[in-house]
């Protein structure tokens, strides 16, 4: 599973989950890692037009605010030599 980490506590819209391997967006399970420590998992969706959603599982932060699974629209990508950053969107409905 691909390793993916948030310099924050949750996720929310702007924020920008970086993903360490590959360069190109493209479908992949990832293990996301947030700044507390806790994690959970994750799936990067890709349709046949090209628009990107993460999928995340629910989770806790450490500070035990639950948070349920949401999938959020990837609003923007860019690549470099070590992985991705994505930056979210909102929450889909």
């Amino acid at each position: 599973m691909t390793e993916a980490h948030v310099g924050h506590t949750h996720l929310f819209p702007g924020v920008r989950v970086r993903v360490d391997g590959p360069t190109s967006l493209r479908p992949c399970g990832l293990r996301l890692r947030f700044a507390d420590g806790e994690e959970t998992t994750a799936e990067v969706l890709v349709s046949e037009a090209g628009e990107a959603a993460l999928a995340v599982e629910a989770y806790t932060t450490r500070a035990g605010t639950r948070l349920p699974a949401r999938t959020w629209t990837v609003r923007e990508h860019g690549a470099d030599d070590d992985g991705l950053t994505l930056r979210l969107g909102p929450p889909l409905p």
